[in-house]
């Protein structure tokens, strides 16, 4: 497996959190768990060799070869499967407050959902996919990918700077300033704030916050091959063992004991250091 980082333009920095290239010579490993747990962040994925497949409660859901996902904000997990040859996918995760300028919908439409492009975007969602298609050279499918994207970020023209704020607050704590001192702090109302967050990210400032403090666990924990390592950092972010068995439990599937048994390393790809 070949994850291979990629540095956005200057037009969309502020908007990627990552950009990556991911190839395999005989698609996902059948070996692995394969799971891939939520981290706060929309993303847009395009298959160029191989389709993938989700699963999500048990539901198999096929994306086909060249097709281009927009993926909104997920607060559960979901496995990934692929036909076994090679396999080619470019990645986009947004920024949390970078959803909302790439679409005039309610980031709450789009929550736990997966759109085509086509969906989202009409002839020009189909004319991309038709072009990346007939693009020969990997470089020239992420200039052309690109490209489209700053476009339409000028299009669409959407900011929301209290948005923004509330976003940087919670990263900044790590997802532990509660939502009373959040609203203290940015002098709205906790409604308000909500319909905020649920309009341009698709969740809550409370999901938001849980997600920003269960991802800085599980970066620790996907950086090191200690089965008891949930055992010796959860006081770091979590101020008990059972919050932090529930929110991990809701976040991976598992208990942290039976999830420390299984082989993801597909998954701790995206964490690596």
């Amino acid at each position: 497996m070949i994850l291979k980082k990629i540095t956005p333009k200057p037009e969309l920095a502020k908007l990627i959190d990552n950009f990556w290239v991911f190839e395999n010579d005989a698609g996902l490993p059948t070996e692995d768990s394969r799971i891939i747990v939520p981290n706060g962040k929309a993303k847009f994925i395009y298959t160029y060799l191989n389709g993938l497949s989700t699963i999500d409660g048990g539901i198999q859901t096929d994306h086909r070869e060249h097709d281009i996902f927009f993926i909104g904000i997920w607060d559960k997990p979901v496995t990934l499967v692929s036909g076994s040859k090679i396999t080619g996918t470019i990645g986009i995760e947004l920024t949390p407050n970078g959803l909302h300028r790439f679409t005039q919908f309610s980031a709450l439409e789009i929550v736990n959902k997966i759109y085509s492009f086509i969906d989202i975007y009409g002839a020009a969602g189909r004319q991309l996919q038709e072009r990346l298609a007939n693009t020969g050279k990997l470089e020239d499918k992420i200039d052309v990918f690109q490209n489209f994207l700053i476009r339409i970020t000028n299009m669409v023209n959407r900011n929301n700077l209290l948005v923004d704020h509330s976003v940087q607050l919670i990263k900044n704590t790590s997802g532990l300033l509660t939502i009373n001192q959040l609203v203290d702090k940015m002098g709205y109302s906790k409604r308000y704030l909500d319909m905020l967050f649920k309009e341009h990210l698709g969740i809550s400032p409370k999901t938001y916050a849980c997600l920003v403090r269960f991802q800085l666990f599980y970066t620790l924990w996907a950086n090191t091959d200690a089965k008891n390592f949930y055992q010796e950092n959860i006081y770091d972010v979590y101020y008990d063992q059972a919050h932090f068995i529930k929110e991990f439990k809701r976040y991976t599937g598992y208990s942290p004991r039976n999830y420390a048994q299984l082989k993801n390393e597909f998954g701790k790809l995206f964490y690596k250091k």
